[in-house]
């Protein structure tokens, strides 16, 4: 098993919701499943690809925290769940990649209570 992987087997992210906007489709399934073995609560939303904006500030309303990688959700999509997140006061961690790593450390963050997102 991997370190992050190994990492990702001690959290217990206590029924937190997790909001994941935009990134690839074929991931999500994958995401779902290691938040919920944690303890967790999964919604993913695509950032406007398909799915209304109207939607994501919904779901946004009742995450706990909000990650989304850079790379795989448009700049508008961005701009929006981090102008939803300061306005409800959610944490949010944009993430530099789609790997797990960089899943198992924003997951980490949340599980720990640190916020994770950036200072104004």
């Amino acid at each position: 098993m991997s370190p992050p992987l190994a990492a990702a087997d001690t959290l217990d992210l206590a029924g937190r919701l997790i909001l994941y906007v935009g990134g690839r489709h074929q991931h999500v399934a994958h995401l779902r499943r290691m938040v919920e073995e944690r303890g967790g609560a999964f919604v993913h939303h695509d950032g406007g690809v398909e799915q209304s904006m109207t939607k994501l500030s919904n779901h946004l309303e009742r995450a706990d925290a909000v990650l989304f990688p850079v790379g795989c959700v448009s700049h508008q999509a961005q701009s929006k769940v981090k102008s939803l997140c300061r306005r409800f006061d959610k944490p949010f961690k944009p993430l530099r990649s789609t790997g797990i790593g960089a899943v198992v450390q924003a997951l980490a963050a949340v599980a720990s209570n640190m916020p994770t997102f950036p200072p104004s």
